[in-house]
């Protein structure tokens, strides 16, 4: 009795030490698409209320690497390489199955109502989660500024999401 208590302890020891969590689990390459949108609120400076756009962002496809960083304990580097864009790094903190991404900022194309179009530096905060251990899910929040026509605009986005898909 003692001998299959133990063979099944051993099993289980080795059954839960072989799961993937934290920054294994989100370690690899994968190919991503970003889209949402944001609100374009104008600054105005005499008391006046400005105007409000919402504002769909193009959707981006491209590249995410995500590396082990050091010998620091579930702590990644995030490479997102845009298609036809940026490379934008990061370093990101890795909990379970739960990824979170130290804030960056990146640039960002939108198109107004007037066919307008704003290429602007935004930053950004993200987190996002791991399913069926393949696909990575990351919301991200986007606040900035922009300039067009002799108007300023806040820019703030809540709903923007980046699906990866693990190569």
């Amino acid at each position: 009795m003692k001998r299959i208590l133990f063979i099944l302890i051993c099993g289980l020891f080795a059954f839960t030490s072989c799961q993937k969590r934290g920054m294994n689990l989100f370690r690899g390459d994968y190919s991503f698409k970003t889209s949402g949108s944001v609100t374009l609120d104008e600054i105005v400076t005499n008391g006046e209320e400005g105007d409000s756009f919402t504002v769909s962002l193009p959707n981006e496809i491209g590249q995410l690497e995500i590396s082990v960083l050091g010998n620091e304990k579930d702590s990644v580097v995030v490479v997102m390489n845009t298609m036809g864009g940026e490379v934008v790094v990061t370093h990101a903190l890795c909990q379970d199955n739960k990824i979170f991404l130290r804030d960056f900022t990146k640039n960002t194309l939108l198109f107004t109502g007037d066919s307008i179009s704003l290429k602007n530096e935004v930053r950004v905060s993200a987190s996002g989660q791991m399913y069926e251990d393949n696909t990575l899910i990351i919301n991200m929040i986007y606040d900035g500024e922009a300039e067009t026509n002799e108007r300023n605009f806040k820019i703030h986005g809540d709903n923007i999401r980046m699906a990866a898909i693990r190569n």
